[in-house]
C-alpha cells in the first residue's frame, strides 16, 4: 500500500486538507485539487491511481461526472464519493457511474481511514458496492 497515488477532489479547504492528511498517514502519496479543472490537471501526472476522494459538488464539474470519467481513466482504482447528501437516488447514480464507495460526510472519514490502515484499497474493493453513514458500514442494496 505505500506509497500509492491518491487524489482528493474537494472545494472546502479544511475537507480537503483533512483527506489528505489521512490518506497520508494511511501510506498513500495524495494530490489535492479544488475543483474538476484541478483533478484533470493532477491526473496528468498519475500513471496509475490507487484510490480517489470526489466530493459530489465541485464547484466546476458533477461529482457524478468527475467519478465516471476516473472510472474510465483508471478501471482499477478504488473511488470513494463524499457528499453530505444521504440520498438513495444518488447512491444509485454514484455507484452506476462506477463510484465502490458512497461515504456521507461528516460520519464515514474515520471508518474509511481504519479501513484503509488495516486492509488498504483491497478491503474497500471486496465489498463494493459500500455505503458509510452514520449508520455504519454496509453493502448498498437498491430496493425495488
Amino acid at each position: 500500500m505505500s506509497n500509492k497515488p491518491a487524489l482528493v477532489i474537494e472545494d472546502t479547504d479544511a475537507n480537503r486538507i483533512f483527506f489528505e492528511r489521512l490518506l497520508t498517514q494511511a501510506g498513500f502519496q495524495v494530490r489535492g485539487a479544488r475543483n474538476g479543472a484541478e483533478a484533470f490537471a493532477e491526473m496528468n501526472g498519475i500513471a496509475d491511481l490507487a484510490l480517489a476522494v470526489i466530493d459530489m459538488e465541485v464547484p466546476d464539474m458533477n461529482g457524478l461526472d468527475l467519478t465516471m470519467h476516473l472510472r474510465n481513466r483508471y478501471p482499477d482504482a478504488c473511488l470513494v464519493v463524499a457528499t453530505m447528501h444521504d440520498e438513495i437516488s444518488l447512491m444509485s447514480s454514484a455507484f452506476s457511474r462506477g463510484c465502490d464507495v458512497f461515504m456521507v460526510k461528516p460520519h464515514g472519514f474515520m471508518e474509511l481511514f481504519k479501513r484503509l490502515t488495516t486492509t488498504g484499497s483491497v478491503g474497500l474493493h471486496a465489498c463494493r458496492p459500500l455505503v458509510i453513514d452514520q449508520f455504519g458500514p454496509r453493502e448498498f442494496k437498491l430496493a425495488y
